[in-house]
């Protein structure tokens, strides 16, 4: 005989147990609602209930043993309940934490995957978010910070932490002997003064740093004489193409290591082009990514954003039929540690006006072929930053179907930009497509202040969809009501 660990808990548990198992997005919620939540959470009682022991008959004898009542959850409420532990980590006491996941692990037989994962989460932020308070690593930060501070000396360890311009300090007086009335009438006087100087030390510092650029590009597009010996043969290996492509040896691997630990991205770009990188095959550039995936440190971002641009974003600004899979490969070798550049680098550009359906299409491959699902928020910035039109809102539709749950600030952008331009977008179809994803898949990131927007938004909709948007909208009121 089997007991609900939710029979005899006190309302508040019980409500937010319901509201852990009421749809796909109920851990969401969950998090939604601890912000309108008064008082404290109910932490302790609710882990008290949850590792309670409760007595339970197995096997054919009936034999009664004891179990967490957790255990006694669906696998989905426990699923929900963990991803909600891990959305909310930095407000569940550490304690509580330690005495769910026992109490899980206490689980005979194999234990659900995705239950594994998510209580091994846990356990690593919390011990992840214990702070270093040790006097070692204290000495350790310490020297760090001195380290990043020391402007100074043009001989640091960090050799990309220079200072190009002198600076000055300004010393701020003023006379305590003035009356308070005096020192009023005179702020607005002092502060137009203080933005005037301040403008014309900015103008100089500018023209300093115009006078002493073209010098110091000269110097950092100087390509060591090193690497000018390995020129032919680089260049020949990069054009290298069918089965001999075996040739990329370890001795090419080991080139371009010391290459892009030498080079900054100035010089690395101009090498590159001068290597002729944008007219690699497909095939080429995929053992090209290989060998970046395998080095050792990473490449700075702007290395990689460089090479982001010079290995891919010609190559499909110029595609005349649909990417071939060798080049997506290599986009998804390449994203594997550097997707943000690739996300800068690519989407917008590509999503200007004047690109057609292949490069939209290329980016929606990009989202569900290349990109992990936690490399995906990378994707609102770049997409946002383009004025919306047919291209944008699809990529954004593939995003939306791929990435599932986005965080609150993500949404609040997205949904901003789509209802600023509703008008503009009255006549489009995928625009409603995305209106009618966004209320049923996101409703508990919909606050009381979107809705006004979303009925604009809808109303000025000129297509089919209109009295679909029209019936899921009346939907949503009713579920806030």
């Amino acid at each position: 005989m089997e007991c609900t660990p939710v029979s005899n808990c006190e309302e508040d548990v019980q409500h937010f147990l319901r509201v852990l198992d009421s749809g796909s997005l109920d851990a969401m919620t969950a998090v939604g609602s601890l912000q309108n939540f008064y008082g404290p959470f109910f932490w302790e009682k609710m882990t008290k209930m949850l590792c309670s022991e409760i007595p339970t008959s197995e096997g054919l004898d009936g034999k009664l043993t004891l179990k967490p009542a957790l255990l006694f959850l669906t696998v989905h409420l426990q699923r929900n309940l963990f991803r909600f532990l891990n959305l909310s980590i930095s407000l569940v006491p550490p304690k509580s934490i330690s005495l769910l996941v026992k109490a899980l692990n206490r689980q005979e037989g194999s234990l659900d995957a995705w239950l594994l994962t998510l209580s091994r989460e846990l356990v690593a932020e919390t011990e992840i978010q214990k702070s270093p308070s040790s006097p070692q690593v204290m000495k350790q930060l310490q020297s760090v910070c001195s380290e990043l501070c020391h402007f100074g000396n043009e001989h640091s360890k960090l050799g990309w932490l220079k200072q190009d311009a002198k600076t000055t300090k300004r010393k701020w007086t003023e006379d305590f002997d003035e009356s308070p009335l005096k020192r009023k009438e005179e702020g607005p006087r002092i502060k137009k003064l203080c933005f005037k100087r301040l403008t014309t030390e900015d103008e100089t510092l500018s023209t300093a740093c115009h006078k002493q650029t073209p010098t110091k590009v000269e110097r950092t597009l100087e390509i060591p004489e090193t690497f000018k010996l390995h020129m032919t043969r680089l260049r020949e290996l990069f054009h290298v193409e069918g089965e001999s492509l075996q040739s990329w040896s370890d001795t090419f691997h080991v080139d371009l290591k010391e290459l892009c630990e030498s080079c900054s991205s100035e010089q690395l770009q101009s090498i590159l082009c001068s290597l002729g990188v944008e007219q690699l095959s497909p095939q080429s550039l995929l053992q090209f990514c290989c060998h970046l995936h395998s080095l050792s440190p990473d490449l700075s971002f702007s290395q990689s954003s460089v090479l982001a641009n010079l290995l891919f974003r010609k190559k499909v600004l110029s595609l005349t039929f649909p990417a071939p899979r060798p080049l997506l490969a290599a986009l998804s070798m390449f994203c594997m540690k550097y997707a943000r550049s690739a996300c800068n680098m690519l989407i917008e550009p590509l999503l200007q006006a004047d690109t057609g359906a292949l490069q939209t299409d290329f980016l929606c491959r990009m989202i569900t072929e290349c990109l992990q699902p936690e490399q995906l928020s990378l994707c609102f910035g770049p997409i946002l930053k383009v004025p919306l039109c047919e291209g944008s809102l699809s990529v954004l539709y593939t995003l939306l179907e791929k990435q599932g749950v986005i965080s609150c600030s993500e949404f609040e952008l997205l949904l901003t930009s789509l209802c600023q331009s509703a008008d503009n977008c009255c006549k489009s179809v995928q625009f409603s497509k995305l209106l009618m994803t966004i209320m049923r898949k996101n409703q508990s990131l919909i606050l009381p202040s979107h809705l006004g927007p979303l009925t604009n938004a809808i109303n000025c909709n000129q297509t089919f969809l209109k009295k679909s948007l029209q019936g899921a909208f009346n939907r949503l009121q009713e579920s806030r009501t």
